[in-house]
């Protein structure tokens, strides 16, 4: 009987170690909580008037009012994993308003509820906004390293663009020669039918001269 006794008080003295450690995690995320609604930009009024009893007035959507904390949530399930965190909500109500203010302002009150998730930073120890920590979780996370593959193919317009110019500078090059050499082909062929024609001029002068004289011969 003693063992057992002393299983059972040293079981109950663990889950009240467990407890003590926890409630700090919780006070310390409800500090934190406060201090994001407080600095929200659309918060008109965050006042405490007692123990999880706020006043409470945003721009995000009309509420002027009584904002109660009904319970808070720590979730750690994911904190051994690779990128593990660990997940704390605060669950609220807004007293008394309207029954169809869900329906209309849906979207700003999600909006303005995701102020009521926060993340533990295992590092600071430090209870940060949902937005704060995404943005830590970015900077956190490793960076690929570019490859020059790809790095070549971010370029791959301006490479194309280059080649096409580089080939069609060539190819008006190519033609120009061509164009060239068949007008120096043109120019050397003009010059000799002009010769050819100028020779044939003389000889038919020459013949029409022998011709003449051998008339007047035969005159005679």
């Amino acid at each position: 009987m003693k063992k057992v006794n002393l299983k059972i008080i040293l079981f109950l003295g663990f889950c009240v170690s467990l407890s003590l450690l926890a409630k700090p995690r919780e006070e310390a995320l409800i500090k934190a909580w406060e201090a994001i609604q407080k600095s929200d930009p659309k918060t008109v009024v965050f006042e405490k008037l007692e123990e999880n009893t706020y006043k409470f007035k945003t721009e995000r959507f009309p509420f002027d009012g009584i904002l109660e904390v009904l319970n808070v949530s720590i979730d750690d399930r994911m904190s051994d994993s690779e990128y593990g965190y660990i997940m704390g909500v605060v669950e609220v109500e807004l007293v008394d308003i309207p029954r169809d203010f869900m329906e209309k302002y849906s979207y700003s009150y999600s909006m303005w509820a995701q102020n009521n998730m926060l993340y533990y930073d295992k590092e600071t120890k430090k209870w940060l906004s949902n937005k704060d920590y995404y943005a830590e979780a970015q900077e956190r996370l490793p960076k690929p390293p570019r490859m020059f593959f790809w790095n070549i193919l971010s370029y791959g317009p301006i490479i194309i663009l280059i080649v096409f110019v580089v080939f069609s500078l060539i190819v008006i090059n190519n033609l120009q020669k061509k164009n060239r050499k068949y007008m120096d082909f043109a120019e050397d062929s003009t010059k000799k039918s002009l010769e050819l024609i100028q020779k044939s001029l003389v000889l038919g002068e020459e013949s029409n001269r022998v011709l003449k004289e051998i008339l007047e011969e035969l005159k005679k």
